[in-house]
């Protein structure tokens, strides 16, 4: 068996494990396919982006795939919350473009300041937010609006659609919305630009 078929065996068990263990913070039970990875990268012209971030990244298979179809000096910074998703990505992923934090998608300036960060040209959400404590997901979007910059993208890649009515007061309505059925389960793909 090849190493890279070793790792990702340990990457699902690794995220199913955590997702029975605490399905209200993980919430899907497969990590993302390459088909889904493969059309939040188009959609969110990642090949153009300097300052990426992305917030609720699991075990890191979406963000192997983010960093497959960045610029080589582009950056990413990965917000995940449980240490022990940040501690496998860690060991796991060995690119010096990734930056990994703990400390929660409500302080995305607090963690961009501390990169010497401005702005986000794009962000990219997994976190599922109908399962978020009441409050912590327009805490969450307010972050995510406050650290973009202007014309700047963000896309959630999401199994309901919770997000597109959390989003609107903020960027309005989305801008593309698409469903990637080559997944497990199907995830619909939200962007919105800000204004």
């Amino acid at each position: 068996m090849s190493k890279k078929v070793k790792n990702s065996l340990k990457d699902s068990a690794l995220f199913l494990k955590h997702a029975i263990k605490s399905p209200m913070q993980v919430a899907y039970f497969m990590p993302s396919s390459p088909w889904l990875i493969e059309q939040i990268a188009k959609t969110a012209h990642l090949q153009e982006s300097q300052h990426i971030i992305e917030l609720g990244p699991g075990t890191g298979g979406t963000t192997k795939g983010i960093l497959k179809y960045m610029a080589d000096d582009a950056h990413l910074i990965s917000v995940e919350i449980n240490q022990k998703f940040i501690d496998h990505m860690a060991k796991t992923i060995g690119d010096p473009r990734l930056i990994l934090s703990n400390k929660g998608a409500q302080n995305l300036v607090e963690i961009m300041s501390e990169h010497d960060w401005e702005s986000a040209d794009v962000i990219i959400s997994g976190i599922p937010f109908t399962t978020l404590p009441k409050g912590m997901d327009k805490a969450i979007m307010q972050s995510i609006h406050d650290a973009l910059k202007p014309g700047g993208i963000f896309l959630a890649y999401q199994l309901r659609d919770h997000v597109s009515k959390l989003a609107r007061p903020l960027f309005g309505d989305y801008t593309y919305k698409k469903i990637e059925f080559k997944n497990i389960p199907p995830m619909r793909i939200y962007t919105w630009l800000k204004q």
